[in-house]
């Protein structure tokens, strides 16, 4: 019965829309026209998937508007740290994270209110069809294709869907750019941790927008060429392809992305280099590099991390962590970065994408040709053939849609479920380093980081559940004491 019902739903979906079904009021801006009188049927106002999606982006931004409020409200009523942090911070570096967090948090509630009204106003007003014809337009004009190629061609799509994502891209940029600015010369400058200049904020800038053309520019065309010939079960030839892009990229990065926005230099020979080879080969991580990099050029917050397949791991320092902590620190927190890769999280974390890759695309093959959908965003529904081996949408608007649609809510959900494995996890790791005998180590270097970055020393209960990928600094002091204690 239920499947059966769920057939129903399918076959319902890919039913073509009449033309009055097309004609709701909004978007204002639709790739076609209304018949005369349409207004008047019964269709014309009914409750469509835009606003199925225009209600479900507000139910989310009002939920992580209550809990920023909750956190926020936390801010301004703590007048003292937690009895267990009393003899580690000091008042005036708890009054200084206070601040700090109430700084930051405004910004987000600000630009939050800001995105939410854009991004409603944008999908009401049609910018998505009135954007993909400009690119239409725009591609002609620039004599990337023919006047009168068929809209269907892999290479129009292709073309046509790369000045797309380059022209929203651009424009997101610029409508966030006021915040980003005010964030990293206000924000970050008024607590002392920023060390960008003007001049370098908007080179990363640019820097990352062509990074992003120069990428998506072979990419794009072999998943549109995949979705359209793959037939039936293309879903799986796009995991396969995308599985080889994301192995490919995380490849590449450290050695050709990464450098383009930091410097990193070999570690010198000294204490903190031994003590940090010492224990890889204790533990028996095969390392092969060691690197220190300039973090400190744009901000004094610090990190550590390492990269590489199989036996080729390196490890990556950022200069303002040894100004920060003492070398058996260092060494404790690498503890626990290794045992992400001793505990197979690494692997974990990347079968994990590839399922949830698999799992986005096969649910998309099931709701690709949904006429209803694209109209009810002001797009045209193009039938099979013309060139096409399948009808539908563009490729790139028939996926974006469905984002916003039907995978929404699975994405929030699954997110939720995600952030709860990554903080078990997080603990995980922290019980290895102390197995290590690095528990007290590890305790301080933590308190050390925190401090110097102004993390929150007074988490919301709700809000760290929901948001946060690390369990707050307090919960892991507590289990990593009662480790210790358990092993004494």
């Amino acid at each position: 019965m239920e499947v059966s019902k769920l057939t129903d739903f399918l076959a319902e979906l890919s039913t073509p829309a009449l033309d009055t079904d097309l004609c709701q009021p909004f978007p204002l801006y639709k790739q076609f026209s209304c018949p005369t009188g349409a207004e008047t049927s019964p269709t014309y106002q009914m409750w469509g998937y835009l606003n199925v999606a225009v209600a479900f982006s507000i139910a989310v931004y009002i939920l992580e508007l209550v809990l920023d409020v909750r956190q926020i409200r936390l801010f301004y009523s703590s007048k003292s740290l937690p009895a267990e942090l009393l003899d580690h911070v000091t008042d005036e570096k708890f009054r200084q994270s206070i601040a700090y967090r109430k700084d930051k948090f405004s910004l987000k509630i600000v630009e939050g209110f800001f995105s939410i009204l854009l991004s409603v106003g944008f999908l009401y007003a049609g910018n998505l069809p009135f954007l993909w014809d400009r690119a239409d337009a725009l591609a002609v004009r620039l004599g990337l294709v023919a006047l009168g190629a068929q809209p269907t061609s892999l290479y129009r799509e292709s073309v046509v869907t790369w000045l797309f994502l380059g022209i929203q891209t651009a424009l997101d940029s610029v409508m966030t750019l006021p915040f980003s600015l005010y964030g990293t010369f206000v924000v970050e400058q008024r607590h002392g941790f920023n060390k960008s200049t003007l001049l370098l904020f908007f080179q990363d800038k640019l820097q990352a927008l062509l990074l992003m053309a120069v990428i998506s520019a072979p990419i794009l065309p072999g998943l549109i060429f995949i979705v359209r010939a793959g037939g039936r079960f293309f879903f799986f030839y796009v995991w396969a392809f995308l599985c080889l892009v994301s192995v490919l990229l995380l490849t590449i990065y450290p050695t050709l992305i990464a450098p383009i926005f930091n410097k990193f230099t070999p570690l010198e020979n000294g204490e903190v280099k031994s003590a940090i080879e010492a224990l890889a080969s204790r533990v028996g991580f095969p390392l092969t590099q060691l690197y220190l990099v300039d973090g400190s050029r744009r901000s004094a917050h610090s990190n550590a991390y390492f990269y590489g397949f199989f036996k080729n791991k390196r490890i990556v320092l950022y200069d303002t962590l040894l100004k920060q902590v003492t070398t058996s620190e260092i060494v404790a927190i690498l503890g626990h970065e290794i045992g992400h890769w001793k505990l197979w999280h690494t692997m974990q974390g990347f079968l994990v994408t590839q399922l949830y890759t698999f799992a986005l695309f096969a649910s998309f093959s099931l709701l690709s040709e949904t006429p209803r959908l694209y109209a009810a965003f002001g797009f045209s529904f193009a039938a099979p053939g013309d060139g096409a081996t399948r009808g539908g949408a563009p490729v790139f608007v028939a996926l974006m849609l469905f984002l916003q649609t039907f995978w929404g809510p699975v994405d929030k959900i699954l997110n939720v479920l995600l952030t709860m494995n990554s903080r078990r996890n997080e603990f995980a790791a922290d019980a290895y380093a102390v197995s290590l005998g690095h528990g007290a180590d590890l305790t301080s270097g933590l308190l050390k980081i925190s401090i110097e970055n102004l993390d929150n020393f007074v988490p919301d209960a709700w809000y760290s559940a929901y948001h946060y990928s690390h369990p707050p600094l307090l919960e892991r002091m507590r289990a990593i004491e009662a480790l210790v204690r358990k092993e004494k």
